[in-house]
């Protein structure tokens, strides 16, 4: 996989993106507020129906999806350039891939959330005890993911662009 990853550190996108004064900085800067609208949100979620706050409307938290997409798109455009500029630094580095099935998963996991909790809250009825454990384990995903992300610049073992 080493000349994929050399040839698309060699493409003219890539070098630009590492080479200029400002663009890697401005890609980092709006894959960071990407990840805050996307994980803020869920973290409100799994918050609520880890049960903080039962006095908000859970249905009511429907509102942060339209949030969450957008930061979701940033995190993934700006992601993807990220990707390309250090492509065997990221694809090389098993805590890239934690990283993913983490923040994956817990996007997956909200959506559950909306899919089986919010009706009911809607409804007016008591959530089940299963709900809680939904929004802990959300939670754990969603910091764990973070968590991986921040240690993506200090845990690679190939790089080769400097």
């Amino acid at each position: 996989m080493d000349p994929v990853f050399a040839w698309i550190e060699q493409t003219p996108l890539s070098v630009f993106i590492r080479e200029d004064l400002y663009f890697f900085f401005v890609v980092l800067i709006f894959h960071a507020l990407g990840m805050a609208l996307l994980v803020g949100g869920g973290l409100l979620i799994g918050l609520r129906t880890a049960g903080l706050a039962k006095q908000a409307p859970l249905h009511k938290f429907r509102g942060f999806f339209p949030v969450m997409w957008v930061g979701l798109t940033l995190a993934v455009i700006s992601g993807v350039l990220l990707l390309i500029s250090y492509p065997a630094k990221a694809l090389t580095n098993p805590v890239f891939a934690f990283k993913f099935v983490c923040l994956i998963g817990a996007g997956l996991m909200v959506r559950e959330i909306a899919r089986r909790f919010f009706p009911m809250a809607a409804e007016g009825l008591d959530l089940p005890r299963s709900a809680r454990w939904f929004g802990i384990a959300t939670l754990v995903l969603w910091v764990a993911g973070v968590t991986a992300g921040k240690f993506l610049p200090y845990t690679h073992h190939v790089l080769l662009m400097s």
